[in-house]
């Protein structure tokens, strides 16, 4: 089973811009080799909506105050639309947002849904584009072919997320055995010095006692010549 999540087709769950409480379920299929070459087929739940996504026409669905270079831009049409797989390049998308509205139109059968595009820095909210689909009664709805793609894109996460979760967990423990390595090490080490300095101290109070033990010798004898020679000078006289 593949884990890409580059691969088309693709389902995605959009929230409403104009009615929070509801979204609408978008269906991406690639119609080319590049990112951006797709067909979108959406719906709110009563209405179909197609419309199509081509890279020679990307500069179209761009906003006129976005300053982005059309590679940018590329990046961020294919990230929308779930054509993007997980990689460093994606990591650089954070902040990129997208919301569906439906527009009425006069005629019941001309409604659009937009999808915009934009990016959120903190509180503020920049618009970055939006793709236009327009609805198409003769679009069929596959739900349950729609279903079955979600459910495989849910398993196929769950299954990297599981295995991201196990090779957290190595690493967690990999780390707590090196910190408990470390804490031995260091402990092994504050008692190796502590024995160097006893044995020092304990060397140095044997070397302290021996010179005091020496000194007492060399005073006893001074003491014992001294008495010798008092002793001569008595007898001499």
């Amino acid at each position: 089973m593949s884990s890409e999540f580059g691969l088309s087709p693709q389902v995605l769950r959009i929230t409403r811009s104009d009615d929070p409480e509801s979204y609408v379920l978008v269906h991406i299929t690639r119609a080319g080799s590049s990112l951006v070459d797709l067909n979108v087929t959406a719906t709110e739940g009563e209405n179909p909506y197609s419309g199509t996504v081509r890279k020679s026409h990307l500069h179209d669905f761009r906003s006129k105050n976005y300053e982005g270079n059309d590679e940018e831009w590329a990046q961020i049409v294919s990230h929308v639309f779930g054509q993007l797989d997980e990689s460093a390049a994606k990591v650089k998308l954070c902040g990129i947002e997208s919301s569906a509205s439906v527009i009425d139109a006069s005629d019941a059968e001309d409604k659009e849904l937009v999808i915009t595009i934009r990016k959120r820095i903190q509180t503020i909210t920049q618009r970055l584009g939006s793709v236009t689909l327009r609805q198409d009664d003769q679009q069929a709805i596959q739900l349950f072919d729609w279903a079955g793609i979600a459910t495989l894109r849910a398993y196929t996460i769950e299954e990297r997320f599981a295995s991201l979760l196990a090779r957290y967990r190595s690493a967690e423990n990999t780390i707590r055995q090196l910190n408990k390595q470390l804490e031995e090490f260091v402990s092994a080490k504050t008692q190796h010095e502590e024995q160097l300095v006893v044995n020092f101290v304990q060397l140095l109070n044997e070397k302290k006692l021996k010179i005091r033990n020496q000194q007492r010798l060399l005073a006893s004898a001074k003491v014992d010549r001294e008495k010798g020679e008092a002793r001569l000078d008595t007898i001499q006289h």
